[in-house]
């Protein structure tokens, strides 16, 4: 169980928690109506395949939405810091808005491409299954890479445009006692627009996302559901037609392969 440590005086504006497990299927029973494969092993490979598809292509609407927590995050980060007008934050923030919005036209355009047919190693992509619609897979792992592997480069943005006031913010506690509030709240301000209390609010919850247990469980969930990024890779290039795109550079750069060794 991953959950934040409850706060006693400033409390969050919900109480999000997360559980996970290992679990072990020994001598487990399954009744016969959720029997779906007996003995088929030639449909196994594909199961394997169309569930790491599936859940690829979840994640590219999954992400995209944490990605919105992201933006705002560092924006806030640089508002709170009154750093928002410098220019390097433009640019830090328009790399995530990329980041997070090519992640999801991937999956949209995943999506739109869709199909009742799946791809099978050595044969290509065939029809499957009774009619459903399975999301196109190129564009179903390039989505995933691409979100997955920018992770920590969204986290590193954060922590740059905040600074080290999240990892060093006093407890809560000390900000009921009289005789710290004021000067803590005094020397946490660094824009005057902002209520010290807000700010400090924010450092508190930008604390949760990459100062607790929580917030590293979440940036490996990030990294790697879904499948880690070298499978997305491994799919990607196994899946393309990189051939046809040969054929095409060497039509225009004049290139005869007869005259090539066997």
């Amino acid at each position: 169980i991953h959950n934040l440590r409850e706060r006693e005086h400033f409390k969050r504006g919900f109480m999000p928690g997360a559980t996970d497990s290992y679990i072990i299927f020994d001598d487990v029973f399954v009744p016969w109506e959720k029997v779906f494969l007996c003995g088929e092993y030639q449909h196994a490979g594909t199961l394997a395949l169309l569930f790491a598809l599936f859940h690829r292509h979840s994640y590219s609407g999954c992400k995209p939405a944490i990605g919105d927590l992201v933006v705002g995050t560092a924006a806030l980060a640089a508002e709170y810091n009154n750093i928002h007008r410098a220019s390097h934050v433009r640019s830090k923030l328009a790399e995530l808005i990329m980041v997070t919005e090519l992640g999801y036209a991937a999956g949209y355009t995943a999506s739109d491409l869709g199909k009742p047919e799946v791809y099978m190693p050595g044969v290509g992509f065939i029809p499957y299954g009774p009619g459903s619609y399975i999301p196109n897979s190129i564009y179903c792992n390039v989505g995933r890479c691409l979100s997955g592997e920018n992770v920590f480069r969204e986290a590193e943005i954060i922590v740059d445009l905040s600074g080290g006031i999240p990892a060093t913010f006093p407890h809560e506690g000390d900000f009921m006692n009289p005789e710290l509030k004021e000067q803590l709240y005094k020397y946490i301000t660094r824009n005057p627009k902002i209520s010290p209390e807000n700010a400090a609010q924010f450092w508190r919850y930008v604390g949760d996302m990459y100062c607790s247990a929580t917030g590293g469980v979440h940036l490996f969930g990030s990294y790697h559901g879904g499948g880690s990024p070298v499978m997305e890779s491994i799919a990607i290039t196994t899946q393309y037609d990189i051939e046809s795109r040969k054929e095409i550079v060497k039509r225009i750069a004049g290139i005869n392969d007869e005259l090539n060794k066997p």
